[in-house]
């Protein structure tokens, strides 16, 4: 496919590539329910409503079929897509629901594919991708079943209906933009949140869309409990609303369970009502009383277990259930005893997906990650192999750094900083506590210093507890006690951005700098990433919230490269011949070109 082609394909406003993809279960499998028939593929066309009136079907061109699984990153700089340098089969599973044949089924928003996966662990990609031009555009959020065995797709624009045979119709009448998620009610109704407007909404065979509720800022995720009233969350909101659909009345069920991330709900097989809000599993009784559940033994709320960022959950027929996240994994809470009232769990990892929570690149292309989920040091190779290096099984956030003779440093989370040998085995290197470190150009490895709240610190160090404080303010600014970023500023010094107040400055290797820009207007909240081209000097930046990839010059003037780079970016780093950037998000490296010129 040339590139006007691809452009006239994918042109809207989420974007997309063929992507070279890698890791386990990467290549496309044999789907094991089969996918026969796209009746209406284009969501531009009219549905026809086979169940409200006798007319043909009407047919459109199948669009070109992509050759890989389309990503989500667009360059504006070159009107084309991002590749991958590593990609978990899982990147962000947002959606789940147990299906009528016995599988889970799951809505990889970012992996822009509806994913089957059995008890056993085995995932499968249904593959509708390869046929429905919405869902290359942007992934599938929402999934439900009727009672005849139908599965209903949502992405942030349209609803599909996938048929037993496999035929694929795009739901008429759907009011929505975005639309949050959906549900289908005992009586095989279709419901769905308008997030944009903050409305509930009713689909009506005779292609019509009932608004139900039209006050629910932020309308997100729905289930119907056993009595048939419905559950609603709303994005950002921390609680949970219980809805009358026959008279619309609503009221707060449960109050600041959810936090601010997407908050998502389960029904268990005795109707009790399960909460997966960010950091946070709960269970509530019909009544609202939270009921305390036992996994491997340990109490929850309140267990030791990091359920980390909130994504999607499902009962299976057993009564076990699946619990996604964010960061692309997935478990399921095996009940010791089926059919027992309030089983007690134990956990099954099925799919730990990957997250890096930095990156570093040494002199042959080679990327380091530290790989958060499961607690391992990967080096992933030019030609997309992947050794693990190390596996250390903390499951804080580690730091690495390369130096010029392709040696690697880990700042773990107890406080030490330590050198990998080749031998697979770690040295003792300093005691001081980093999330971020890099080698500058004078061969001193420097390393930002403080937890979390805790005041920043520039720190070199040039051998065994060997270190001296480069900087702890910047023309009389401090650094703060937000994390921050370093990169190499060439061969001048080092690039330093402080999250919380968004400030840019460069430093030199004496400890003297000035503030380049406060980025304040670029938006966003929480994570930013940070990195610096060793070749040309170009600062790259993306933000938490517009996931958009700014390039900035020495002075701060800055411009948009990319959209779509969301998926919590946590590591970024440039390749030494300034050519590419990686960036390290949910379940993914991403393999970004910046520079067609090599040295």
């Amino acid at each position: 496919m040339n590139k006007k082609n691809l452009l006239v394909l994918l042109i809207s406003s989420f974007v997309l590539v063929f992507l070279s993809a890698c890791g386990v279960n990467e290549d496309t499998p044999t789907p094991t329910t089969p996918i026969e028939t796209i009746i209406l593929i284009s969501p531009t066309e009219t549905l026809a409503q086979k169940d409200a009136i006798n007319t043909p079907v009407p047919s459109t061109p199948t669009p070109e079929v992509l050759a890989e699984r389309p990503g989500h990153i667009w360059l504006s700089i070159s009107n084309t897509t991002a590749e991958y340098a590593l990609r978990s089969f899982l990147q962000i599973p947002v959606g789940m629901t147990w299906g009528p044949d016995g599988y889970l089924y799951v809505a990889d928003w970012a992996g822009r594919h509806v994913v089957q996966v059995s008890k056993g662990s085995k995932m499968d990609d249904l593959g509708l991708w390869q046929k429905v031009e919405a869902l290359q555009q942007d992934g599938p959020r929402g999934l439900a079943f009727d009672s005849e065995g139908n599965l209903y797709i949502n992405n942030h624009g349209y609803i599909f209906r996938r048929d037993t045979s496999g035929t694929i119709e795009t739901v008429l009448g759907v009011e929505g933009s975005p639309i949050g998620s959906i549900a289908i009610s005992p009586s095989d109704e279709l419901f769905f949140t308008d997030r944009g407007t903050g409305r509930l909404l009713r689909w009506n065979p005779d292609g019509r869309s009932e608004v139900i509720v039209s006050d629910l800022p932020f309308a997100e995720n729905l289930t119907f409990g056993l009595d048939e009233s419905l559950y609603l969350t709303q994005m950002g909101q921390g609680d949970v609303i219980k809805v009358d659909i026959d008279s619309g009345e609503t009221q707060v069920f449960a109050s600041e369970v959810c936090g601010f991330d997407p908050c998502f709900l389960a029904i268990d097989p005795e109707g009790d009502i399960w909460i997966r809000g960010i950091w946070h599993l709960h269970q509530f009784t019909p009544e609202g009383v939270e009921k305390p559940f036992v996994v491997d033994g340990e109490t929850y709320p309140g267990g030791p277990y990091n359920w980390h960022t909130s994504a999607g959950i499902a009962f299976d027929d057993e009564g076990g259930l699946w619990v996604a996240s964010y960061n692309s994994k997935l478990v399921r809470l095996a009940p010791i005893t089926s059919g027992a009232s309030d089983p007690e769990f134990t956990m099954e990892v099925i799919s730990p997906g990957f997250e890096a929570s930095d990156l570093a690149i040494d002199s042959n292309g080679a990327i380091y990650a530290t790989d958060l989920n499961i607690g391992q040091v990967l080096k992933i190779n030019p030609n997309n192999d992947v050794d693990i290096l190390l596996q250390h099984g903390s499951s804080g956030r580690v730091a690495v750094a390369v130096d010029e003779n392709d040696v690697v440093y880990l700042g773990m989370p107890h406080g030490e900083i330590m050198r990998l040998e080749e031998d697979g085995s770690l040295t003792h290197y300093a005691n001081l506590l980093t999330r971020r470190m890099v080698f500058g150009a004078n061969g001193v490895l420097y390393a930002v210093t403080g937890d979390y709240g805790q005041s920043k610190s520039i720190v070199g160090i040039t051998g065994v507890d060997t270190f001296t404080t480069l900087a702890t303010e910047i023309e009389g600014i401090s650094l703060g006690d937000g994390d921050a970023h370093i990169s190499p500023a060439s061969d001048q010094g080092l690039y330093v951005f402080t999250e919380r107040e968004r400030n840019l400055f460069f430093v030199d290797f004496e400890g003297q700098g000035h503030l380049i820009a406060n980025l304040q207007s670029l938006g966003g909240g929480g994570p930013v990433v940070m990195a610096a081209s060793p070749i040309s000097g170009d600062i790259y930046l993306i933000p938490h919230g517009p996931y958009t990839l700014y390039r900035i010059d020495a002075e701060g003037h800055h411009e948009e490269i990319a959209t779509g780079v969301f998926g919590d970016p946590w590591g970024m780093v440039v390749s030494q011949d300034g050519k590419y950037l990686f960036v390290a998000e949910s379940g993914a490296i991403d393999k970004i070109l910046i520079s067609e010129k090599m040295p």
